[in-house]
């Protein structure tokens, strides 16, 4: 419960706590502190065979975490409406009509069995990307260069985050169908990539290669609607294989782009940004519907009147 006020006092922003011996019970614990507000205030905690048992007879199987919305419909068509009753069944059946080791593992869960753990979240990322939708679709390349210029910022600011260098550069653009079909799909998407001669994580040095994969990618009279920027190959920024026919460039570089990335997040808004990036960038998304954000901008802090 302490916990539970602690974050809402920090950020503002309600949470439920379920507390059970398994990650399948505490969802389910999660979720009827959700429904049962006022009784639970918040926080449901399972740890007695008598309230696990309560619990899950309470808990219909559309709603259980892990039985997802096809094999619940399946599992009502067998009787079984509760996760209670599908507690109860055994393993072998599990194996057979629930998806194998995934079934075993769920039904596990629900007696009490830990099988599945908690995952850490990955540290360092293998890739990094950066795609958004245009505001409105784009049939100038310039502007495709500016949006790209851009997003390949935002990729080497996370890539600096985690003390990575990238040596390929993949950037793909999304051409604006003229034509729906009847069900919605997806329109072909043009990609290509560089593979640089060392490995950087300075954004200039990434700009360049992406703007000028740009040139291969866009044809005449096509309008566009998205584009994306991805960094793969990465290495550590510390181990980078150096070049034995180029002499060993400074690292003013770094420091420089150290001090980029700090003015960028104390003052937000890139307000230290490339030229190649745009000044007007009339194709950014549109955010007209975007929810004030209370806890991370003073001008848009909420109001009592």
């Amino acid at each position: 419960l302490h916990m539970r006020r602690t974050v809402e006092q920090w950020t503002g922003i309600s949470v439920s706590v379920g507390v059970a011996p398994t990650k399948t019970l505490a969802k389910a614990a999660n979720h009827m502190a959700k429904i049962n507000k006022r009784l639970s205030h918040c926080v449901k905690v399972l740890l007695s065979p008598e309230e696990q048992m309560q619990a899950l007879r309470s808990i219909h199987i559309n709603s259980l975490w892990g039985a997802g919305r096809a094999y619940a419909a399946k599992l009502v068509d067998m009787g079984i409406t509760s996760a209670w009753d599908l507690r109860n069944m055994p393993a072998q059946w599990a194996y057979k009509n629930l998806g194998g080791v995934v079934g075993v593992r769920l039904i596990k869960e629900l007696r009490g069995e830990p099988c599945i753990n908690m995952k850490d979240p990955l540290v360092t990322k293998k890739m990094i990307a950066t795609t958004r939708m245009f505001g409105a679709p784009v049939s100038c390349i310039n502007d495709i260069k500016e949006a790209v210029a851009t997003y390949t910022s935002r990729a080497a600011e996370k890539l600096r985050r985690q003390r990575s260098a990238a040596n390929t550069v993949h950037v793909f653009i999304v051409p604006k169908e003229q034509h729906y079909a009847d069900d919605f799909h997806h329109g072909p998407t043009s990609g290509t990539y560089t593979v640089l001669p060392a490995a950087t994580s300075i954004t200039h040095e990434l700009i360049k290669p992406a703007v000028h994969l740009v040139d291969r990618l866009f044809e005449e009279g096509k309008s566009y609607k998205k584009a994306g920027v991805m960094l793969s190959g990465l290495v550590a920024d510390t181990a980078i294989q150096g070049n034995l026919f180029m002499p060993p460039a400074p690292n003013r570089n770094r420091c420089l782009m150290d001090a980029v990335d700090n003015i960028n997040f104390s003052m937000r808004g890139d307000v230290v940004k490339f030229a190649a990036s745009g000044t007007r960038r009339n194709w950014k998304m549109r955010q007209e519907l975007r929810s004030p954000r209370y806890t991370t901008r003073w001008e848009e802090m909420f109001e009592v009147k």
